[in-house]
């Protein structure tokens, strides 16, 4: 593979624009997470479990890409704040283990957050400027991408 400099240009410039909008997306998930009194983490937790109930702390570690003691610390936040349940912790020696759910509050906060979800309402208004076709081939593309460095 040759690194001339126009290549690595090239490659500086797809990176940055993904890592610009990924900024700019967080930026807006972390308002709409704030906006509710929640950390971004623990926004995050809660729309998992609202899709897939009874995850495990593990689940949510390798989802989120992160240590089991942050998660811990987010899940006891939401525990004392009864948006989250621990079943079968009795049972659970590994705190990786526990299965988690939401409270009928939770599910309920993790539909606020949804429909407040300011990163997909400017994600929205940026691609009505875009045509569908442009949209269609910018997703193959970005999935042609994943899937290459998937394979590396």
């Amino acid at each position: 593979m040759e690194l001339s400099e126009d290549r690595v240009n090239r490659v500086r410039d797809v990176l940055g624009s993904y890592w610009a909008i990924n900024r700019i997306t967080a930026k807006h998930a972390e308002q709409n997470a704030l906006s509710l009194g929640l950390s971004l983490q623990q926004m995050a937790i809660l729309n998992i479990l609202y899709g897939r109930p009874e995850s495990t702390v593990d689940d949510l570690k390798k989802k989120l890409f992160t240590s089991t003691e942050v998660i811990s610390a987010n899940v006891d936040g939401l525990v004392h704040a009864r948006l989250v349940e621990k079943m079968n912790t009795e049972f659970v020696e590994n705190a990786d283990a526990w299965r988690l759910q939401l409270t009928e509050k939770g599910k309920e906060m993790s539909e606020r957050s949804t429909q407040n979800a300011f990163a997909y309402k400017a994600m929205m208004k940026a691609l009505d400027e875009i045509d569908d076709e442009d949209i269609d081939k910018l997703i193959e593309i970005n999935r042609k991408i994943e899937s290459l460095l998937k394979a590396d």
